[in-house]
């Protein structure tokens, strides 16, 4: 599932890649070409993304290569290597981005410059979380929108940007399949910052949504079982009080968890907020019984 998931955030980064460029690094990328990502020399290396950036010149051309990151690890040396292959295949000169998404401190990966006897290597980090959100959030432009929420939040609460998200989203969006689109980029991007319950009841909230049981992730069962719960939690609360739908929420989520069968006992406790021993006390139930 790793890898499935890095694929996935990797595929719907792309659209977005160009716009958080222009926006934070004023590169004008509205011309370009894709390129063979496997450089092989005497060695294979594939690169997360590389294309060509095309000008009126030709002289000006050269090579962009961005790699996604969530590990803080000192890229200078790796760097260095998809330089020398890609200058060898297409003699053009290379630009590369580093975008570092992940949840620890960065420390390594800010690391830009390597200075070796007669050779200088200089690439770009941009750690994302500096980024405060109003630089996207009140953008034109959907793509940008969607990339505050990996941004610097400040002092608001993440239902609050969340909402915010969503309702700009709306207002510049005009057709339905689109702004199911850019809610199945929300829900994807949302697990980088371990937000996916909240973004999932925000676009439940919604008067248009994607169907959450087709996306790719609902492999894992975490969403559908989070949204039942809070629906089953909303209508027990209004019923019998919110104690008890806060516990019947609990109690579904619980439930769905168990039947999908994807995640271990303790990280479904820790999702639903109970203890692994209701959890189990659950499973126990949910067993069909033997005959003596």
């Amino acid at each position: 599932m790793p890898n499935d998931y890095d694929r996935i955030i990797k595929e719907n980064f792309e659209p977005l890649l160009p716009h958080l460029c222009r926006a934070l690094l004023g590169l004008d990328l509205s011309h370009m070409e894709p390129m063979e990502a496997k450089i092989q020399v005497t060695t294979e290396r594939e690169l997360d993304h590389l294309k060509k950036v095309i000008h009126d010149d030709p002289e000006r051309d050269y090579c962009l290569h961005w790699e996604i990151q969530s590990d803080d690890e000192d890229m200078r040396r790796r760097n260095l290597l998809y330089y020398a292959l890609v200058h060898h295949a297409t003699g053009l000169p290379l630009k590369q981005i580093v975008l570092y998404l992940g949840d620890p401190k960065p420390g390594q990966i800010l690391k830009n410059v390597l200075e070796l006897e007669g050779l200088r290597l200089e690439f770009v980090v941009v750690n994302i979380r500096e980024v405060p959100k109003e630089r996207f959030l009140n953008s034109g432009v959907p793509e940008e929108i969607v990339l505050s929420l990996l941004c610097d939040f400040g002092k608001d609460r993440p239902e609050a940007v969340v909402r915010l998200i969503l309702q700009n989203l709306l207002k510049i969006v005009g057709r339905v399949e689109r702004l199911k689109k850019y809610q199945r980029q929300l829900q994807i991007l949302s697990r980088l910052r371990k937000l996916q319950p909240i973004v999932t009841k925000e676009i439940s909230l919604m008067p248009i949504k994607f169907d959450i049981e087709t996306d790719e992730l609902y492999l894992e069962g975490i969403e559908k079982g989070i949204e039942k719960g809070i629906e089953k939690g909303i209508e027990k609360g209004i019923e019998k009080g919110i104690e008890k739908g806060v516990e019947q929420h609990q109690h579904e989520t619980v439930v769905a968890m168990l039947r999908d069968g994807v995640l271990p006992l303790e990280k479904i406790a820790r999702y639903a907020g109970v203890t692994l021993e209701y959890v189990q006390k659950v499973q126990k139930e949910l067993e069909p019984k033997r005959d003596n």
